[in-house]
This record gives structure tokens, C-alpha cells and sequence, in this order.
């Protein structure tokens, strides 16, 4: 194997920074103050996770509302666009709620799919927004 000099030494400094890394955490293990101080920040990082999807799930349900309230204004193809986004926000914040349940995003995989479709529906609805908007400089 033919190494430069600057890619062995970025290697030795990988390995190094590796070894450190895996020393420091070997002595957090042996230490039992260290692991009840490790097992209280986890525990800390569960809540912020789990308060930080329920305000996500919160945050696309005000959008959810706020389409539905403006659809209340429109007619024809732009209602039926509007009722279609406020169902699509609702249940992407009901993916929230379920990701609390379930721990990840990505397990189980319907939830995955489940994310993904309404990522997706977003991003067509707003194509199809794009296309259909009033613009200001239409002659």
C-alpha cells in the first residue's frame, strides 16, 4: 500500500483522536459517578426529544388550521387544494405523535413511508402551487 506522508499523518492523528475517544469512554464506564451523571443526561435528552416532537406535531397542526381556515374563503380548484394540504399537515403532525410512541422516525417502516409520502405530497402541493398562484406581473 503506498501512502503519501500527509495521508499517514492524517491517519496516525485519525487513530490517535480514536484511541483518546475510546480510552475516555472506557473510563466513564469504570467511574459510577460518571455513569449516573451520563444516565441523567440521557434521560434529559429523552424528554427534550420527546417535548420537541410534541411541539412539532403542534406547530403542523397550527398549519393545518390555518389552511383550513383560509379554505373556508376560497372556491373551486384552490378549495380542494386547501382541504388537501390541511389533511396532509394534520397527518404529518400525527406522524409526530406516533414518532413519540414508536422512539425513531424510521422504525417501525411503515412510519418511515409514512413520512416520506407526506414529505413528498408537500413538496408536489407546492409545485402545484407555484404553477397555479396569481402573479403580479401577468399582463
Amino acid at each position: 500500500m503506498n501512502l503519501t506522508k500527509g495521508a499517514a499523518i492524517r491517519l496516525t492523528i485519525m487513530f490517535i483522536f480514536l484511541g483518546l475517544g475510546g480510552a475516555y469512554s472506557w473510563s466513564i464506564m469504570l467511574n459510577p459517578a460518571s455513569l449516573q451523571q451520563a444516565e441523567a443526561q440521557a434521560k434529559l435528552l429523552e424528554q427534550i426529544y420527546v417535548n420537541g416532537n410534541y411541539l412539532e406535531a403542534l406547530i403542523w397542526f397550527g398549519f393545518a388550521i390555518g389552511f383550513a381556515v383560509n379554505t373556508v374563503k376560497k372556491y373551486g380548484k384552490t378549495r380542494t387544494h386547501r382541504l388537501i394540504t390541511t389533511l396532509i399537515f394534520f397527518l404529518f403532525g400525527g406522524s409526530d405523535i406516533v414518532e413519540v410512541q414508536t422512539g425513531a422516525w424510521w422504525n417501525p417502516w411503515w412510519l418511515f413511508v409514512w413520512k416520506v409520502f407526506f414529505v413528498l405530497s408537500m413538496v408536489i402541493l407546492f409545485m402545484v402551487y407555484l404553477q397555479d398562484r396569481p402573479l403580479a406581473n401577468k399582463p
